[in-house]
């Protein structure tokens, strides 16, 4: 009776040493696992994080981008200005050339008052000759009309090819000539087509125009 007493209890022992031993061995790989997905799932959080960092940055190189795309106009846009004035200065140049070519051209021809050429002048005749056939443009028929329908420019600011006026007054203009420079005129006077001084006593000088 004793001996199968003590057999069922060892047996019973041994059972439940056995069941914790499962249970232990359950425990150990529920642990590891959760550990593992830990990992994996930290792992995963990290590249996702790396991602967004990355993503959030890349607009700042393309501000960056745009910054230098805006700057170079501005640059193209100097170029631009710089070729403008040179040009401009040229075509003036070249413009007064021209017209000087086709005033000299008539030098020595004679005056003949109401007379536009091509072989005789009267002072605004010639003026309106020489700016048609140098410049292609077109200026009124009388010296008054030529000073009041041109741009009015200063003593100070006149330059090669503007027309100079002569009279007793801004509203009584008797003559006209075009300024070559250094304080001298091409015009049609009594004595022909000639170049002469501005300043002498015979001619009194009341303004300039620059022709547009």
């Amino acid at each position: 009776m004793n001996k199968t007493k003590t057999k069922k209890t060892i047996m019973l022992i041994m059972l439940t040493v056995l069941a914790m031993a499962t249970l232990f061995a359950t425990d150990v790989t529920n642990a590891s696992a959760s550990k593992v997905h830990h990992k994996r799932t930290h792992k995963v959080y990290k590249k996702k994080k790396a991602k967004k960092r990355h993503v959030a940055k890349k607009p700042k190189h393309k501000k960056k981008a745009r910054k230098v795309a805006y700057k170079k106009p501005a640059a193209k846009k100097k170029a631009r200005k710089v070729v403008k004035k040179v040009t401009h200065k040229k075509a003036r140049k070249s413009g007064f050339s021209s017209l000087y070519r086709s005033a000299s051209s008539k030098l020595g021809h004679p005056y003949v008052y109401g007379a536009v050429g091509p072989y005789s002048f009267d002072c605004s005749g010639f003026t309106q000759y020489a700016y048609r056939h140098g410049e292609h443009k077109y200026l009124a028929r009388t010296a008054q009309m030529q000073y009041n329908t041109n741009r009015h420019v200063s003593r100070k600011h006149v330059k090669k090819g503007d027309l100079v006026f002569f009279g007793s007054s801004r509203s009584n203009i008797y003559h006209v000539g075009i300024y070559i420079g250094h304080d001298r005129m091409i015009d049609a006077q009594n004595r022909g087509v000639v170049t002469e001084k501005i300043h002498v006593p015979w001619w009194h000088e009341v303004g300039y125009a620059r022709v547009a």
